[in-house]
């Protein structure tokens, strides 16, 4: 059966099929305990902006008053996909809307069907679980502005410096290689010069969706300033990393630019560095970064690799 049920400007939608109703009366002492935890629910909701700890939070406290085996979050849009445990047999299905805005589908299940009390509880508690998702929703979506860059929709400066500390962290505990490449493009301030500051802006813009389609799926790619992008590539050694840095070389090369009159291409330089055992993020990117100086020394249009410290060197 399918169901509508409104509470305010939220909506949820009921989907799948379910039992009829299984009505039993229940002891004051659970309708006391019902009360309490639907009174207490939104303050214990709103301690928090992550979505994780908040669906987390929902879930302990509801599963005190209504029985279930497995609880299931998803947000295709925002990458997030919870799981409290394995899903069994019976489930009941909610896709969480307000005001024509997706907020994610929330699904129960467990051994035995869902009455139309059991579902009928669930809702009124749904809808003091809307809003604190909304702002999770919106919070998310505010940091990853702050972290996007907006001429090219590649990561920022500021996601580059939290993300490098991160998958060096996860390198040395995992003991796996982990490589970075820094890149430029090769005379950038003629191409401002020449064509003007909007087509400076367009050869960014092709290089970044260049760069987007030619790296791996595992790589995480950055404008680190100007015309300075970098790339973050975990698992990965110095061999592989120059691999795909000539990939892109040859990918941004075949570029064809245009300032309305006329057609123009560019080159990039690149430099490679492998992480060194002990390694921190400061002397990985200035090895990278003095790669790069050589690549531009040598003639541009190239890509150079940094020394990577081996076992015996240490």
């Amino acid at each position: 059966m399918k169901n509508q049920f409104h509470a305010e400007t939220a909506k949820l939608s009921l989907v799948g099929k379910h039992s009829h109703a299984i009505n039993f009366s229940q002891s004051k002492d659970d309708n006391q305990d019902i009360e309490y935890i639907a009174a207490r629910l939104p303050a214990v909701l709103q301690t928090s902006l992550e979505l994780d700890d908040v669906i987390g939070l929902f879930h302990k406290e509801i599963n005190k008053i209504l029985p279930y085996d497995s609880l299931h979050y998803q947000h295709q849009g925002v990458h997030c996909d919870i799981s409290t445990a394995n899903r069994s047999h019976h489930s009941c299905n909610y896709r969480l809307e307000m005001n024509n805005v997706w907020l994610g589908e929330l699904t129960l299940t467990r051994r035995t069907k869902f009455s139309d009390t059991d579902l009928q509880l669930l809702e009124n508690l749904l809808c003091k679980l809307i809003y604190p998702v909304r702002n999770c929703l919106l919070f998310r979506q505010a940091q990853n502005a702050a972290l996007e860059d907006k001429l090219t929709g590649l990561n920022n400066r500021a996601a580059f410096d939290t993300c490098l500390k991160r998958e060096i962290d996860l390198a040395h505990r995992q003991h796996r290689p982990m490589s970075l490449i820094v890149l430029d493009i090769d005379n950038f301030k003629i191409i401002n010069d020449a064509h003007g500051h909007s087509s400076g802006d367009s050869a960014l813009q092709l290089l970044a969706k260049s760069i987007t389609e030619t790296m791996r799926g595992s790589d995480i790619a950055f404008r680190y300033g100007g015309e300075e992008f970098s790339l973050i590539l975990s698992n990965t050694d110095s061999k592989s990393a120059h691999l795909l840095a000539e990939r892109l070389r040859l990918a941004a090369f075949s570029l064809v630019c245009s300032d309305g009159k006329l057609n123009y291409g560019f080159s990039i330089s690149l430099g490679v560095a492998q992480l060194n055992c002990g390694e921190q993020g400061s002397s990985l990117f200035d090895r990278a970064d003095h790669a790069l100086y050589q690549a531009k020394k040598s003639g541009r249009n190239v890509t150079f690799c940094a020394p990577t410290l081996t076992s015996n060197d240490n």
